[in-house]
């Protein structure tokens, strides 16, 4: 890891709510929304929506608090369950959760839900409501663990989501191969791994503070995914948009891979 980044997430704990303002809330740039919620919103219905992504469970391990993805993909799943790597994203969830007033606000991202569904906008509360009740649990976890969710017992899940969370996780290469395969372990056979990672980057902002991210190639996480037991079916690069020195990611990968072999 780079010597001048001395900052790694999950280690040193990401302020969840600065996260959500930079990076989530309507009064960010247009061109980092974009491709946080924009663009993220549109891959994720697109192939839950088609079919290509099916099943009743969903693990997800993702950064931060962000809803997006899972609001994005309820609606065909039965039972979410989240994983998060820090205390502070678990408050956060469990705040929108149980509707306390000092909740994150996500009406304006809800709203263009709708309007990506062709919708009427003022179904957004019920899309909100939808996912609340089909988010079960949110269990923290432990990476460096062989079992990241001990002493928590979580069945597989038919499908696992991962926005932003293998980069994070991962030091270099090796231990990018030991994640996905920890990762892969909460797949059922024949189930999905939906993955929308930072290609080619080596930091994120989240307030003054820098953190490490994996220097992540679009090949090599394509032929890791096939390594580990994985098909690839669903693959597209999304160039960067974003408008801003705060990560310096080239371009963004949505990957839907399912998985054929126990790693």
């Amino acid at each position: 890891m780079d010597p001048c980044l001395d900052l790694y997430y999950p280690n040193h704990e990401v302020n969840a709510r600065t996260l959500l303002l930079d990076y989530f809330s309507q009064h960010v740039p247009y061109s980092i929304f974009k491709e946080t919620t924009v663009n993220m919103m549109r891959c994720f219905y697109k192939v839950f929506s088609s079919g290509l992504v099916s099943g009743e469970t969903l693990i997800d391990l993702s950064v931060g608090p962000a809803i997006v993805h899972l609001l994005s993909v309820c609606e065909f799943l039965e039972e979410i369950s989240i994983l998060k790597f820090s205390d502070g994203a678990i408050r956060e969830l469990e705040l929108w959760r149980h509707k306390d007033p000092e909740a994150f606000v996500w009406t304006h991202t809800l709203k263009l839900f709708m309007e990506l569904k062709e919708m009427s906008r003022d179904g957004w509360q019920d899309a909100e409501e939808m996912l609340r009740r089909k988010v079960k649990r949110v269990v923290p976890c432990d990476f460096s663990k062989d079992n990241p969710t001990n002493p928590f017992a979580l069945p597989r899940a038919d499908c696992v989501t991962c926005v932003w969370g293998l980069e994070m996780l991962s030091r270099d290469n090796d231990e990018f191969r030991i994640t996905l395969r920890k990762t892969s372990n909460l797949i059922k056979l024949g189930g999905h791994l939906v993955i929308y990672a930072n290609i080619n980057a080596s930091y994120f902002m989240v307030g003054d503070c820098k953190y490490h991210l994996l220097n992540l190639d679009d090949s090599f996480l394509r032929q890791t995914l096939i390594d580990e037991g994985f098909a690839i079916v669903h693959h597209e690069n999304l160039e960067r948009e974003a408008c801003t020195d705060r990560l310096d990611h080239v371009q963004m990968s949505f990957v839907v891979a399912r998985k054929v072999m126990e790693p």
